[in-house]
Order: structure tokens, then sequence, then C-alpha cells
């Protein structure tokens, strides 16, 4: 893992995927309990790696900003469609 921005993609049996922002083909595994903060998927973090250790926070403004590019784009398609 390296230090910048990720996404989670999903929670599952107590892990954490988190996909790299840069490029979302890198993804990383994490334990939930890992993270200081509760976490949902979409959510965005920043991961600070220092000295061999990392911590994370939240970037909930970075996080809505992507949820509602994402509920345009399903609203443009939606439209699209009918």
């Amino acid at each position: 893992m390296k230090s910048g921005k990720y996404v989670i993609e999903s929670i599952e049996n107590g892990l954490v995927k988190l996909l790299f922002s840069d490029d979302e083909t890198i993804e990383t595994l994490v334990e939930v309990d890992q993270l200081k903060h509760p976490v949902k998927p979409g959510d965005v973090l920043y991961i600070k790696i220092e000295n061999g250790k990392w911590t994370s926070n939240p970037l909930p403004v970075e996080t809505e900003k992507r949820r509602a590019q994402a509920k345009a784009l399903l609203e443009k398609l939606k439209n699209k469609s009918q």
C-alpha cells in the first residue's frame, strides 16, 4: 500500500477492499477494525504511510462529490433508456 486517496469498494466478512483512486486496478484488503472511524462502501479515504505504519482519514467532501457524480450518471442513463 502507498500513501494516497482510496475508495472503499466493499466490506465483507470483516475485510475492507480499498481501491487506489489513481489506479483502481490496485486493490488492498484491510481488516475493518484497523480503521479508526466508521466506513461504508463508496467512502473516500486518505491513507498516509510513515515509518512503516499507516493512518486513514475520511474525506467526506470527496465522498459526496463522487456519490453526486455517480447519481448524475445513473440519472443520465435512466433518462436515455426511456
